[in-house]
């Protein structure tokens, strides 16, 4: 068994993280509750550093937290924290999210880990991995330390191939919200990509760290809005402009909508304080030529599952293509983002890159999707799970884990790099 994780007293005194590059200056007690499964829990997941580095990151966002009515909580949060901050090994991402569990009260994780309907798209996103297996290739002579996970994505050259996917509100997650995603995404190397619906100002995020990062927009009814939000993402540093496409009335699992939706609803930090968000849902190619001509940025045309759709893209001028049915939180029905791939790939033909999100797990998914077409993939779930756990550290942690088995899933396959993944890696059963 490995070793278990420092025990959780009733108070704990925080310590910075030795390990971590995050600007951690405050020192606060934290109030921890018991609960009755940490003896079996803390052999699950082992924590590394200073252990349980409970520390208060200063940030704008801590205050948000604060406004969260009590009336929204089902049911008492079992730890609460302020800004943990700690490394950790992740086995498996189930074991993970049932230790992040632990942060949220019952409506917020019902409202992360769920999609919309009865959460078909969901459940397939995860049993569609089924359809394909691996093909070891033995005998190749590959060096385990030298296999080469880079990627050159819209002139980016990144060190491995795992983006964070747009997710809003990481305060739900963590009181430093997206400042400690940033840096637990940057301490790989890693592209983030921020979601306009963040719970940080875009500007702030981008201070954050020195990684690389895109801009997420839904776009508003109030197109002059939606082109002073690109001006100001282009003014911060952001390298590309993802336009999500498919959450033009995004869904609610039915689980959640008996709970009565109840969730901490925190303000958007790229939104006027009072000022309502009004998604635009009357979308056409012509809004990639805005944005494209707004910002002289390449755009990521995010969540389609059609080939004909990926070609209209190419020819309305995306620099790449996101295959994405929203983490089955969008439209419940459609096919997993896997099992659509192969098509849109042999549509695609190289013109532009392909990036692949929903229902990524493991390693060998990774490979999966890079074997099938895609040249990198996007992941959201398991990242919040990390964030909500051990903060920037545990973002961290989580890409830690996706790189160590994708680079065994590489070395299996006989190749040393991912740029010779390919069909003969994949066979559908």
């Amino acid at each position: 068994m490995p070793p278990a994780a420092p025990a959780l007293t009733s108070r704990i005194k925080g310590e910075p993280n030795m390990n971590s590059d995050s600007n951690i200056s405050d020192t606060k007690d934290v109030e921890v509750a018991s609960h009755p499964k940490d003896a079996s829990r803390r052999n699950l997941l082992k924590f590394a550093g200073a252990g349980l580095a409970a520390t208060a990151l200063a940030s704008p966002v801590t205050s948000a937290m604060a406004q969260v009515p009590e009336e929204a909580n089902t049911e008492p949060l079992n730890i609460v924290r302020k800004g943990i901050d700690k490394s950790f090994e992740v086995f498996n991402i189930d074991i993970l999210e049932e230790e992040a569990k632990r942060f949220y009260n019952k409506g917020t994780y019902v409202f992360v880990k769920n999609g919309s309907g009865r959460q078909w798209t969901l459940a397939e996103n995860q049993r569609a991995w089924d359809d394909y297996v691996m093909t070891p290739n033995r005998m190749q002579g590959i060096v385990r330390e030298e296999i080469d996970l880079s990627v050159n994505l819209l002139g980016t050259q990144l060190p491995h191939p795992l983006i964070i996917t747009p997710f809003g509100s990481h305060g739900l997650h963590h009181p430093a919200a997206e400042l400690a995603t940033a840096k637990g995404a940057a301490k790989t190397g890693g592209l983030l990509s921020v979601s306009s619906a963040s719970t940080a100002s875009l500007e702030d995020i981008a201070k954050a760290s020195d990684g690389p990062k895109w801009f997420q927009i839904y776009l508003d009814v109030d197109e002059g809005f939606s082109r002073e939000l690109l001006q100001r993402a282009k003014a911060a540093g952001y390298k590309a402009i993802i336009l999500t496409v498919d959450s033009i009335g995004q869904g609610s699992s039915d689980e959640y909508e008996y709970l009565g939706k109840l969730r901490p609803w925190l303000p958007y930090g790229n939104f006027p304080a009072g000022r309502s968000t009004r998604f635009k849902t009357n979308l056409s190619w012509s809004d990639v030529e805005m944005i494209r001509k707004e910002t002289g940025l390449p755009v990521i045309v995010k969540g389609l599952t059609r080939p004909e759709d990926a070609r209209a893209a190419i020819s309305a001028g995306a620099g790449a293509i996101q295959v994405s049915n929203h983490g089955g939180r969008a439209l419940d029905g459609t096919p997993a983002s896997i099992t659509v791939l192969p098509s849109i790939a042999e549509e695609v033909k190289g013109e532009v890159p392909i990036i692949l999100d929903s229902g990524i797990r493991r390693g060998t998914d990774v490979v999966k999707s890079l074997a099938l077409g895609a040249d990198a993939v996007a992941i959201g779930r398991p990242v919040m799970f990390g964030l909500a756990t051990g903060g920037a550290s545990g973002v961290d942690s989580v890409i830690r884990y996706f790189h160590q088995e994708t680079v065994d899933a590489v070395l299996h396959s006989g190749v040393d790099s991912i740029a010779k993944l390919g069909k003969e890696h994949v066979r559908r059963i």
